[in-house]
């Protein structure tokens, strides 16, 4: 693994580090920055990265699971192609321009955060609380979002085209010029308690 780290005070700071097949489950790994790193098939189930700070990194086919991220920032992230279940998204202090890509994030937590322009794209979302965030702009495309929770949240431009699963009820959301695609889109008149026969 070919590994860059210098020291700045107490913090490890690794910059253009690959992280290939390590495991770290339910451990606090070395360093609290990463910059330009790639986290490759990498075991971080449970990991405590809480007050880490993340800038333009990669996590591809991990497993990020029930990590643990309280205080921490995370700006251009991407996670592609790996598990990201149960995390309490809400607790990082910085969440900015994340990608979500073919990834399961079930049963995570986005509770008020700001989130606009993130894309969750081609994922399984299930059971996913989007209640009081800022989804201006976002990208929920071809994701599956059964029993996702938005409520007091702004979806305004969003893109929900090929999304599905999704129950939004839009007199409890801003929803201005989102975007969704037929069939899926019916689904919005469920909470207006509407009855549409074919």
């Amino acid at each position: 693994m070919p590994f860059s780290t210098k020291k700045n005070g107490i913090i490890d700071v690794h910059t253009r580090t690959l992280f290939e097949n390590v495991n770290y489950q339910d451990k606090e790994p070395p360093g609290r920055e990463f910059n330009e790193c790639k986290f490759h098939k990498c075991n971080l189930y449970g990991a405590n990265f809480e007050g880490a700070i993340f800038h333009d990194c990669v996590f591809d086919g991990c497993d990020l699971s029930l990590m643990k991220v309280k205080n921490a920032s995370f700006v251009n992230i991407s996670i592609v192609n790996s598990k990201a279940i149960g995390i309490l998204w809400y607790e990082a202090t910085n969440l900015f321009n994340m990608k979500f890509t073919n990834s399961a994030l079930d049963f995570s937590s986005f509770f008020g955060k700001s989130l606009k322009k993130i894309a969750i794209t081609d994922c399984k979302a299930h059971e996913v609380d989007f209640t009081q965030c800022n989804l201006t702009e976002s990208n929920f495309e071809g994701t599956d979002l059964l029993n996702a929770v938005f409520r007091e949240s702004d979806i305004s431009k969003a893109n929900f085209v090929n999304a599905r699963n999704y129950f939004i009820p839009l007199q409890l959301n801003i929803a201005k010029q989102a975007k969704f695609s037929l069939p899926e889109a019916i689904s919005l008149f469920d909470s207006f308690g509407i009855i549409i026969e074919s």
